[in-house]
């Protein structure tokens, strides 16, 4: 039985966020559900040291597929992308925006870019291929998946010149097998300089309570910022949200911080997509004296036990209706991993003005334990990840591995 190898690849350095701008898309809307799900699910993994994924990633992996998926598959993909009613290709307009999102005054980098590796010699309907284009822009390229050593070095070179070298060697030659018959990779990359600059002066160790209530001491940045901010209570169950901007106006870092008599879980308990849309539509601009970690963290996702808990089955079934792809009726999908990477340090931004604000506020964000935070593109309302570092080490960067697609080995 033949199988299809699907790739996607998410980098996200610098930092990222969501912003407090309301959000009516309803594409938006789906997404910021879809993230909440697979946060819900993956929280739940006693797997997981931290909790780190993309929603924009599933779904342009997802999106993808359902562009060949037909019958079960296909309904199963539309349920999980809340896609109801839409015509085929609009639902995903909202997607295709993020592929010309760029910094007229380079304050910022972002790349979105998608290319599919087919093996010589196997058909794929014209009409999928076309449809990728105009949905994803996807690039077209063919390889010989029997010459590993050569496929390995090509994916590898596209995706380290798609997010500027931060992600080398993503793929090894184990990956390809003799039924591996196409690999769709996706790439994300986006570099932000914080609006206001943490001074490296001011970083010096703090302890940090990690979630086991056992304490380490990390790198702890300071910034004194006015800024979008504010308390909330929800069941007895009291946070704050502060929103950390990045130059351009395009993303922004939004952080959810418990109060010190209160768990991350009981936090996390209360998350739901309104939930998140009230605080980027509740906090206002307050001045803030702000304590938060730079770290660095890199985990790998097994999306497809998420998937499969978000009734997302079919397309890993022998069977499955893929017919969308090619004439083929025994392709499939076996495997999906997520890759993310993100950096959190004094770096990621610019010095702004060179004033500083007084050291007169009253509000004080110290995250000198478990919190939450957000990445969404601002115009669109697209949730680009959603992360809670269950660990915070004595480090700077922060990376997350995103969906891998591989062969499944043929039936005995």
């Amino acid at each position: 039985m033949r199988s299809a190898l699907f790739q996607s690849l998410l980098l996200i350095t610098a930092g990222m966020s969501l912003t407090c701008s309301p959000i009516s898309n309803p594409m938006a809307d789906s997404t910021t559900q879809l993230a909440v799900a697979l946060y819900q699910v993956l929280h739940c993994s006693p797997k997981a040291e931290n909790i780190i994924h993309s929603p924009l990633g599933v779904a342009l992996l997802l999106g993808t597929v359902q562009l060949g998926a037909k019958g079960k598959a296909l309904n199963e993909i539309r349920q999980a992308l809340k896609l109801q009613g839409n015509k085929d290709g609009e639902e995903f307009s909202l997607l295709q925006t993020l592929f010309s999102v760029t910094s007229e005054k380079k304050e910022f980098t972002f790349n979105l870019a998608n290319a599919l590796y087919l093996q010589e010699g196997f058909i794929v309907k014209e009409q999928y291929l076309h449809s990728n284009k105009e949905s994803f822009q996807t690039a077209i390229k063919l390889v010989n998946f029997q010459d590993t050593q050569a496929c390995t070095e090509a994916i590898s070179t596209w995706v380290e010149n798609k997010t500027d070298g931060k992600i080398k060697n993503i793929i090894s030659s184990e990956e390809f097998g003799p039924l591996t018959r196409l690999i769709l990779v996706n790439a994300v990359y986006f570099k932000g300089d914080w609006k206001q600059k943490f001074r490296l002066e001011s970083t010096h160790e703090m302890d940090f309570t990690k979630r086991d209530g056992s304490v380490t001491k990390i790198p702890m940045m300071h910034l004194q910022l006015r800024t979008k901010f504010g308390h909330f209570s929800d069941n007895n169950v009291s946070y704050q949200v502060l929103e950390l901007p990045y130059k351009g106006k395009e993303f922004s870092l939004v952080l959810t911080l418990p109060s010190e008599d209160v768990t991350i879980e009981e936090v996390e308990k209360l998350i739901t997509s309104q939930l998140i849309k009230d605080w980027f539509a509740e906090t206002q601009q307050e001045d803030v004296e702000i304590s938060l970690p730079r770290f660095k963290i890199e985990q790998t996702v097994n999306l497809q036990e998420a998937l499969h808990s978000l009734n997302v089955t079919e397309i890993f079934s022998g069977g499955c209706d893929l017919s969308g792809i090619t004439e083929s009726s025994d392709i499939y999908i076996s495997k999906a991993i997520q890759k993310i990477c993100i950096e959190v340090n004094e770096d990621g931004s610019e010095a702004a003005a060179s004033s500083t604000i007084m050291s007169m506020s009253h509000n004080q964000f110290v995250a000198n334990r478990p919190f939450l935070f957000i990445l969404k593109h601002n115009p669109t309302g697209k949730v680009i990840a959603f992360t809670h570092p269950k660990t915070v080490e004595n480090s700077t960067k922060f990376q997350l591995s995103l969906p891998v697609l591989c062969p499944a080995p043929p039936p005995t």
